[in-house]
């Protein structure tokens, strides 16, 4: 455990968590990512950034030089399904371009509350429809995403299989969100633990983004979906976060179907800790033990 890890952690716990303490709303997000941007948002000189659309939806291209075109990773960011852009993501996506030599697309989905479920979810489809009419096969094709993201990525491939679209070559899910029901046993238990969230917060999820719909919808909650023919799943988590057993039942549930699920569960880290890769060592390991997954599944030697 570094000593960075130890800082920053103390400092999380005292900008954000008790931010939320005082005001359980996950619309907070919003503002709190917003304002993260100017830091976020800076890249080294060797990435290259794009602006473009993808079947319509707003996404970035970000590549770094050698950049193999032939294939990609399709980045969905978190932030709740209220907040967050492909610019508050740029210290995970890239260092994925770097590090895996492909180019990152990050998609910029509709967020709610203005735009509630699906429409976030119809956007990632869009965009990878896009990569396919591109001329991409879909296994040179990644799939992976943080929070929110994790969801949506989960969510993607049960849409695109009840669609009968063929699913990308892996998935990436960093701290999921797989279970709107909270049925998961840490989200009680770490509710003191995690440095971010309250349990609160959870409760104002669902006006903001899913009002209407069935907690146990597998497009909402990826736990309750049929995941059988899925591709090779990497899971990474942390082990004090109230989301924990959102990724530890899903790897379950993906092993039971049949399908190669990794899971890593991180000591002592908090939710979607890859995103400060710029100050924790433990940030940019778990960067590289994606980007060793995500070579191996699109054959890059």
């Amino acid at each position: 455990m570094s000593l960075q890890l130890v800082l920053l952690n103390q400092l999380l716990r005292w900008q954000i968590k008790r931010r939320f303490r005082k005001n359980p709303d996950v619309q907070l997000l919003r503002p709190l990512m917003q304002q993260m941007e100017a830091r976020t948002s800076q890249l080294p000189a060797d990435i290259k950034v794009e602006d473009l659309s993808l079947g319509g939806v707003p996404a970035e291209r970000l590549s770094a030089p050698g950049a193999d075109q032939s294939r990609t990773f399709l980045y969905i960011h978190g932030g709740g399904f209220v907040g967050g852009s492909p610019r508050t993501h740029r210290p995970i996506t890239w260092r994925l371009a770097r590090e895996i030599g492909v180019p990152v697309h990050a998609v910029d989905y509709r967020l709610a509350p203005e735009h509630p479920f699906p429409a976030g979810l119809d956007d990632c489809v869009a965009a990878y429809r896009a990569l396919l009419d591109m001329g991409l096969h879909s296994k040179s094709i990644v799939v992976g995403g943080d929070s929110a993201g994790g969801n949506l990525t989960l969510a993607l491939a049960l849409r695109l299989k009840a669609e009968g679209l063929h699913l990308p070559a892996a998935l990436v899910c960093l701290s999921p969100a797989t279970d709107m029901t909270g049925s998961g046993a840490s989200r009680h238990e770490n509710a003191e633990a995690d440095s971010l969230f309250v349990e609160a917060m959870f409760d104002s999820l669902k006006p903001a983004y899913y009002a209407n719909h069935d907690e146990r919808d597998p497009f909402l909650s990826p736990l309750f979906g049929d995941v059988a023919g899925f591709p090779p799943v990497l899971l990474q988590v942390g082990e004090r976060e109230m989301l924990r057993d959102d990724s530890v039942r899903m790897a379950e549930n993906l092993k039971a179907a049949g399908v190669e699920a990794v899971l890593e569960v991180w000591p002592k880290v908090w939710h979607v800790w890859q995103l400060n890769a710029d100050m924790l060592p433990e940030g940019r390991e778990a960067i590289t033990h994606i980007t060793r997954f995500a070579r191996q599944h699109l054959a890059l030697t």
